[in-house]
């Protein structure tokens, strides 16, 4: 069984995850409301500010390269999100020590234990349902029930610890003001031919950069598929080939399959299923997928080795390096980078965000 310190210490993680995204949504959602207030805030990063010099030469952030404007916004965000860390884990103690305070409690692990049992609202019927739902994971599989349950009802009731900052946050009790948050840069981001689904005229656009031998992005595979099911019309998805040849030696020949069954017209039969089989990828699976989607074998061998389409590949992968990504899978939301795989929750709040404003 878990020590309460690693419970403890895992309620604080997810806490500090929720804030990142939930903070983000709120900001986004009141751009209208609040333009005034961002407008000063932008004050420090606005096209004239002078970021310094070389050779008496002043640089401003208006010059910046895209892979710069990227990377600056990256470290710029580190910083405001270890003050806003530390301003939430502080708010956070504080209210354990004003529980401990009012209840006459000494040991801070049982007043922190109680607090959240007290603000809680998980139901037993929930926490059965998380463990049916989540049977697979390497840390429930294999534990007894009652194990399991003292592992699942702690990380649930950490809900009611999220609402309590979440309401701190809205509240104005815990604000950074040391430094203004940074606004991600939106680039506009070169399509060409690359494969799409949805209307070239969607409110919200969606482009990846993968690696098909990435099992993060084959994680994220599933996910997209619900997005665009979801939310169909409204939503266009774009591929484009980011692969990461010093880790996987077959994402360069799967990008290639791709782009070879694409040119008859099947790219989104041979997409998937490359993504399904990413831990196999080989000669023997693009062959064998090549037959099970119809494709004229002869000429996908043909096309194959084509130098054309190694180019393709090779250009794409230049192209997003020129756009300061350094993982997978990376997506740009109507302009807006994000890396990792998103959760799906995270993707809707961020599309319905995006539709608000269109």
């Amino acid at each position: 069984m878990l020590s309460r310190k690693f419970i403890f210490g895992l309620i604080f993680i997810v806490i500090i995850i929720f804030i990142s995204v939930f903070l983000y949504i709120n900001i986004s959602n009141n751009d209208a409301k609040n333009s005034t207030s961002i407008q000063d805030n932008s004050k420090m990063l606005t096209s004239t500010d002078i970021l310094g010099k070389y050779n008496n030469i002043s640089l401003k952030r208006s010059e910046l390269t895209t892979q710069e404007r990227q990377t600056l916004f990256e470290v710029e965000s580190q910083t405001y999100n270890a003050i806003e860390n530390i301003l939430t884990k502080r708010y956070y103690d504080s209210l354990i020590k004003d529980f401990m305070k009012s209840n006459n409690i000494t040991n801070s692990e049982i007043a922190e234990q109680m607090f959240i049992q007290k603000n809680s609202t998980v139901t037993n019927e929930q926490v059965k349902k998380f463990i049916k739902e989540n049977s697979e994971n390497p840390q429930l599989k294999g534990k007894t029930f009652e194990q399991q349950m003292a592992i699942v009802k702690p990380y649930l009731d950490s809900q009611a610890a999220k609402f309590l900052v979440a309401q701190a946050i809205l509240n104005g009790k815990i604000e950074v003001s040391g430094v203004s948050k940074p606004l991600a840069p939106k680039i506009s981001i070169d399509i060409g031919n690359s494969p799409s689904r949805g209307p070239a005229n969607a409110q919200v656009t969606i482009i990846e950069f993968a690696d098909f031998q990435c099992p993060f992005c084959a994680k994220a595979h599933p996910i997209i598929e619900e997005i665009l099911n979801q939310y169909k019309e409204k939503v266009r998805f774009v591929f484009k080939n980011y692969p990461l040849i010093e880790i996987h030696p077959e994402a360069i020949p799967a990008a290639i399959a791709a782009e070879c069954a694409n040119k008859q017209e099947k790219y989104w039969q041979m997409h998937d299923s490359l993504f399904e089989n990413h831990r196999k990828l080989g000669e023997e699976t693009y062959v064998k997928i090549a037959k099970s989607i119809g494709l004229k074998i002869d000429e996908f061998n043909k096309c194959r080795k084509d130098q054309q389409i190694h180019d393709k590949i090779n250009a794409e992968r230049k192209y997003g390096q020129t756009l300061g990504i350094n993982a997978t899978p990376a997506f740009y939301i109507n302009g807006v980078q994000f890396i990792g795989t998103l959760p799906k929750i995270e993707l809707e709040k961020i599309i319905n965000n995006e539709l608000v404003k269109h």
